[in-house]
């Protein structure tokens, strides 16, 4: 994917956050796990054969990578932010 793809889909995924109400629990998840970013990137990679065709493979496959978590977390606490 390109970076670019990866920012949109990770803007989509913040959205989807967002009007699920669950902004406040997501990032305070993310903020819990940031030291296992790593290790959340390679359960994403795991989570992989087992979604695909499925909406979420799009999202496993961006957050296989363990800076795009940073990205989430950022993207989630500028909305917190503007509110």
């Amino acid at each position: 994917m390109q970076p670019s793809d990866n920012t949109t889909t990770l803007q989509q995924l913040a959205h989807s956050i967002r009007r699920f109400g669950l902004t406040a629990l997501a990032t305070l998840l993310l903020d819990m796990l940031r030291p296992l970013d790593v290790l959340s990137s390679q359960a994403a990679l795991f989570c992989q054969p087992y979604i695909r065709g499925h909406q979420w493979e799009r999202y496993a496959t961006v957050l296989s990578e363990p800076q795009n978590w940073h990205t989430l977390r950022h993207l989630l606490q500028d909305e917190q932010n503007q509110q």
